[in-house]
């Protein structure tokens, strides 16, 4: 509450025409000031008596009653709550209190926003079906699957140590180092897929890329169809699956786009 306004205050029983002075209603405190400027007094609101009579508002401060009237009598009483005004002070304080919601509804009126019909309305896009919506951001459990065909194929390498000459490229180079290699890089793509989905497919399809190369390489090589062979057939396969996995992932993120 900040209101300002003017009016004359006079002691109770004094025929006098009084004083003039400015009122100040802030922050649950009366305030008058003469019209030189001086301060007559500030009065918390809730330590005045304040009641409405015909001749004015009659205060009761300190023990004295005194009379005050104002230029705007509505408003000084609609700030302070007057429940019992005078007839006359009624009439003006339902009347500025008509004003008042007035203006309220035209400001409501003039903010509030304009409703147009929107005639142009687009299709809803297609739903997915349950394999779209599988495979939209690819293979969900790539990361997982590439790391257990990873192990796979590393065992299969470190078999193939023990019998570095059964498994060997032209030139009776052991493949093992090779072999090793590709499982390593498969597991490094494996586990970066299942950390962040989408990624380390390059190190898988570097891993499948170079698995291939072995298997091509050492193919009809063989001088050992035992334990080492077996070890050849399960890193061909862990390869072989790395790929098709790949291959279905890409084929998910380019297929659903």
């Amino acid at each position: 509450m900040s209101t300002q306004m003017t009016g004359t205050v006079r002691m109770a029983g004094d025929v006098a025409g009084g004083v003039t002075v400015r009122i100040h209603l802030e922050d649950e405190t009366l305030t008058l000031l003469a019209n030189g400027g001086a301060e007559i007094g500030t009065w918390p609101l809730d330590q005045v008596g304040i009641s409405s009579r015909p001749d004015g508002f009659h205060l009761r401060i300190e023990g004295e009653e005194v009379i005050l009237t104002t230029d705007d009598d509505a408003r000084f009483a609609l700030e302070l709550g007057i429940n019992a005004p005078t007839s006359r002070l009624a009439r003006m304080m339902a009347k500025l209190r008509d004003e008042t919601a007035a203006a309220v509804m035209v400001d409501l009126t003039e903010e509030a926003p304009s409703t147009e019909v929107v005639h142009d309305i687009e299709p809803a896009p297609p739903i997915p079906t349950r394999r779209e919506s599988r495979l939209a951001d690819g293979l969900p459990y790539l990361g997982a699957l590439v790391v257990g065909a990873s192990v796979m194929a590393f065992l299969a390498s470190i078999v193939a140590i023990t019998g570095s000459q059964s498994i060997s490229f032209p030139g009776d180079i052991p493949a093992w180092p090779a072999m090793m290699a590709a499982s390593l890089i498969l597991a490094a793509g494996g586990f970066s897929a299942f950390q962040s989905h989408g990624k380390g497919r390059a190190s898988i399809g570097l891993g499948i890329a170079l698995g291939l190369i072995v298997i091509l390489l050492t193919a009809g090589r063989m001088t050992d169809v035992g334990l080492v062979g077996e070890a050849l057939l399960g890193f061909t396969l862990a390869v072989v699956a790395s790929g098709i996995l790949l291959a279905i992932d890409t084929a998910g993120r380019n297929g659903f786009d």
